[in-house]
């Protein structure tokens, strides 16, 4: 069976994925020397993404902050998140870009992981810039703590491969125009991610699949798995070795998406059906 749905939040739940995860992520964090103002950044991130205000760019506030230095802004922003949320995947981004730093990655917080099968509704109401991102995803059925040495390894730790539809979102302050730093600082804008129906991992190449996007049907997006740089699994080792560089783990249940092929539309009002072929359709609303 490929299906998984949220855990229901409990207080001892968010006990253990404190120790869980927390641990992990404190012990990374101690390696790296924190600058001062890091910790202060990250909680107004953390303010601005709590009060759906706009997140400031680490690149305005602090112009000569390393893309490690982002990242010490973001574990200190999810670790403010998990006192509220739990984890339900990560997320990758800047896939087609073949640079040892890439893919970006961020935490996907567990209320946002959403099903095709649950007739989706993306409301406009409260972010209005909000976009829409075809993706591929995969689901982890073993626990990952540690770097994966390559491929054949990381296979035997997937459980299924999804179609996926990512919806980012979050208001962000756009002084000048934002960078890779303020990227990371803002998580990435993880927010919600529809998925589709999971397959058999071993039955389907990613890197074949075939995405026609259409709102109202007019076609707005058109891509294949192979846009990725390297390919699918290829990202996806890279995507899961940068996770655990940062501190984090990957548990039974996580899902990663990663990373958006080809065009990064911006999110409007109609009917949206996402065709992945042998991956199946994600159909939602936007309003």
């Amino acid at each position: 069976m490929f299906t998984r749905k949220p855990a229901t939040k409990s207080l001892s739940f968010i006990v253990l994925l404190c120790i869980a995860v927390c641990a992990p992520f404190m012990a990374h964090a101690e390696t790296v020397e924190t600058p001062d103002w890091a910790a202060p950044f990250a909680e107004r991130v953390y303010e601005a993404w709590r009060d759906g205000a706009p997140m400031p760019q680490i690149s305005v506030a602090y112009p000569d902050a390393t893309l490690e230095e982002a990242y010490l802004v973001q574990r200190h922003f999810v670790k403010r998140m998990l006192e509220t949320e739990e984890i339900g995947g990560y997320k990758a981004a800047g896939v087609a870009n073949p640079a040892p730093e890439f893919p970006l990655i961020a935490m996907m917080p567990a209320s946002g992981v959403l099903y095709a099968s649950d007739d989706v509704v993306i409301e406009l109401a409260d972010d209005p810039n909000r976009h829409v991102e075809n993706e591929i995803g995969f689901i982890f059925d073993k626990a990952i703590t540690a770097p994966v040495a390559d491929v054949a390894t990381l296979r035997t730790h997937v459980e299924a491969i999804v179609a996926i539809v990512e919806v980012p979102g979050n208001p962000v302050e756009e002084e000048q125009p934002g960078t890779g730093n303020d990227i990371v600082a803002w998580n990435i804008n993880g927010k919600d991610m529809i998925l589709g129906k999971p397959h058999d991992p071993d039955a389907i190449d990613p890197d074949t699949i075939e995405i026609t996007f259409t709102r109202n049907g007019e076609v707005i997006n058109q891509a294949r798995g192979d846009m990725a740089a390297g390919g699918q699994w290829h990202t996806l080792l890279k995507t899961v070795n940068h996770i655990i560089e940062q501190g984090y783990t990957l548990e039974p249940g996580h899902v990663i998406t990663n990373g958006a092929l080809n065009k990064i539309v911006k999110a409007e009002p109609g009917r949206h059906r996402a065709d992945y072929g042998p991956l199946g359709v994600i159909e939602f609303e936007v309003q």
